[in-house]
């Protein structure tokens, strides 16, 4: 879910040879077939429903967090903690330390877990388990659960390190899975959000979304999935990755940024005659960008009525409706099926209201530059905001199941 992810492993395919990584992703994937298994079962979940639980998305189930993904935020994902509260056994592809890629230390100054010495790739851990329960790959959108060779498809190094030669929707019916959750679609919208521009071909439309989600489901249920719980798209403007125009022009005002960096004054509030609270800057362009050439001496300007990169609020309102309609198919398709759902949009934006998702990046503590509840890439959600989801999750499976899961009782002091 996210541009970085993008970015770091097209880089990685760059710096070394393509026959060099399949045979490291091959011997990988060799290794996971031969290990202890350490399956002797634990004791059964008390409900049935959960035999076999299997979680499939894209990144932020995998356990994607400040750009970069290891065995540890591997197992802070809500999927990992869903399965804990359900007593059921849960198997993840464990990436080794510090990680593949290794995730951010300091955003700003682009250290990395493991230092600049680290690998790229780490690989898999092994021994590993036989039977894997979530299936999430980083970069997915909605047609790569059941397609990873389409034109539109988003198949990378972690699809073949997670999932080998199979997709995911395939993986998952190989382990004859009793229950699922299914959060995808952030990706079918979110590139547009990163990208600062909104184009009929980085957003999928919303009927092409509803088809291909179907064809998971009804494969989920072909399977032998008894149930499960669908889990909305995240509203995309709301990610404190993309900060208003109007706080680089507040920033600017107060000379907290480079002499040599001028924002417009098309980017301020209203009340001073711009547009700024009605734009959104990624961070990636605002601080990767031009703060960085900035930095370095070169003159840059930041103009949120002409620059490309901003989204403004046309955009924003397409975006936004693209989201809704999204969530208003996964909720259709919950209830034709009888499945709980969530919609996560409702709690981020109290969250944002509690002054927990910053409107701007905190860069006088690094380790918090988005807030609490985003890892530092300002995209994906934290631990705390994967037990928050958690405690949600279960909820509506209660719910709609009539079980008897114990939520985790997550407070923010």
């Amino acid at each position: 879910m996210n541009v970085y992810f993008y970015k770091t492993m097209t880089t990685f395919f760059q710096r070394a040879a393509l026959p060099g990584i399949c045979a490291l992703l091959m011997v990988a994937l060799v290794l996971t077939a031969c290990d202890d298994d350490s399956l002797v079962s634990p004791d059964p979940p008390e409900d049935d429903l959960f035999t076999t639980y299997v979680a499939l998305g894209n990144s932020i189930t995998a356990g994607f967090q400040s750009d970069g993904i290891n065995a540890n935020t591997q197992n802070e994902s809500y999927a990992v903690l869903l399965a804990e509260q359900m007593g059921t056994q849960f198997n993840v592809p464990a990436l080794n330390p510090p990680g593949c890629p290794p995730p951010f230390v300091n955003p700003l100054t682009g250290e990395r877990v493991g230092g600049e010495q680290a690998p790229e790739c780490a690989l898999r851990e092994t021994p590993a388990p036989r039977r894997l329960n979530n299936f999430a790959v980083p970069g997915a959108a909605v047609i790569d659960v059941f397609n990873n060779l389409d034109a539109e498809s988003n198949a990378n190094a972690l699809t073949t390190l997670i999932l080998g030669g199979r997709t995911q929707i395939e993986a998952a019916a190989s382990v004859n899975p009793t229950f699922a959750s299914v959060w995808i679609g952030n990706n079918d919208v979110l590139g547009a959000a990163l990208a600062g521009f909104v184009t009929a071909e980085n957003v999928t439309p919303p009927e092409t979304f509803g088809n291909r989600l179907g064809t998971i489901l009804d494969e989920l249920e072909d399977a032998g999935a008894q149930g499960g719980v669908l889990i909305g798209v995240a509203n995309v403007t709301l990610i404190p990755h993309l900060s208003g125009g109007a706080a680089y022009w507040l920033a600017d005002a107060e000379d907290a940024l480079p002499p040599t960096f001028e924002v417009d004054d098309s980017c301020a509030p209203e009340q001073f005659g711009g547009i700024g609270e009605e734009t959104l800057v990624p961070f990636g362009y605002g601080f990767g960008e031009l703060l960085a050439a900035a930095q370095e001496g070169n003159p840059v300007t930041l103009d949120c009525a002409e620059d490309l990169r901003v989204l403004r609020s046309e955009e924003i309102g397409q975006l936004m409706g693209t989201v809704e309609a999204y969530n208003d198919i996964i909720e259709a398709e919950a209830d034709a099926r009888g499945w709980a759902f969530f919609n996560p949009n409702p709690t981020f934006v109290e969250l944002a209201g509690e002054g927990l998702i910053p409107p701007f990046p905190n860069v006088q503590d690094p380790q918090q530059l988005f807030g609490p509840v985003f890892s530092l890439d300002g995209v994906h959600p934290s631990a705390l905001a994967h037990e928050l989801v958690t405690d949600n999750l279960v909820a509506v499976i209660n719910e709609q199941y009539g079980t008897n899961l114990e939520p985790l009782g997550v407070t923010l002091d």
